[in-house]
């Protein structure tokens, strides 16, 4: 994102964690400053958008690309394909990405965000929990 770009400009987002292999322990990479998707959170009045397509305004692979550079992030990251969530916000339907961290070892935190579990979520506004638990049941299950 260049620095011109704002928030409207930005028609997408990323939500990002990290499986471990082994013991699937999910953990997800947030900002400090609230929200729980990258690189900046979603606008104000966004709402789970059932049912609607995001007309593509941006490949995934190039949001993530993006968000790479932007966070200065030099870590493996891999799209999660099978997960699908849009938003809508005002004027638009803005699709969600989710980016997996790939390995057995949980990367520092870039400054600025912190790494937290889902349990971790409690008492954060009840959208941010509600995308968490989607990339929850979509990667483990259970829903």
């Amino acid at each position: 994102m260049n620095e011109r770009q704002t928030s409207e400009d930005l028609a997408w987002r990323i939500l990002l964690c990290h499986k471990h292999p082994v013991s699937a322990r999910l953990r997800f990479l947030i900002p400090t400053e609230g929200g729980v998707v990258l690189p900046q959170a979603l606008p104000r009045l966004a709402v789970i958008a059932e049912d609607q397509e995001a007309p593509v305004q941006c490949h995934p692979a190039s949001a993530l690309r993006s968000l790479q550079e932007t966070m200065v992030l030099d870590w493996q990251l891999e799209l999660i394909g099978e997960f699908h969530l849009n938003m809508e916000v005002p004027g638009q339907i803005m699709p969600v990405y989710l980016a997996a961290v790939s390995g057995h070892e949980l990367p520092s935190p870039p400054e600025g965000t912190r790494w937290i579990e889902l349990t971790q979520s409690i008492g954060m506004p009840w959208l941010d929990r509600e995308l968490l638990r989607r990339v929850y049941e979509s990667l483990i299950g259970f829903g």
